[in-house]
């Protein structure tokens, strides 16, 4: 695998790991945000991340990366070319 290919799958498994973290930490911020702005009690929002998603955003991005690394440690070598 080319190493540009490799370094992008690496960047994006990660960038998509990070997803529901992301997810979480904007819900939350707007909940806060919500609250302290008026004297409210109780907030719903909607729109939170299902656990499906979440599962599938993780698998994705962990699979992204085992195959860049994989396919980096496996790499074969071609035979020189005869000029």
């Amino acid at each position: 695998m080319n190493a540009p290919v490799a370094i992008t799958l690496i960047i994006m498994g990660a960038l998509l790991i990070m997803v529901p973290v992301q997810s979480d930490y904007m819900y939350q911020r707007n909940i806060v945000e919500m609250m302290s702005k008026s004297n409210v009690t109780s907030v719903n929002l909607i729109g939170q991340m299902s656990e499906l998603y979440r599962f599938g955003c993780w698998a994705t991005g962990t699979g992204m990366i085992a195959i860049a690394v994989l396919s980096s440690l496996f790499k074969t070598s071609s035979p020189p070319t005869e000029n």
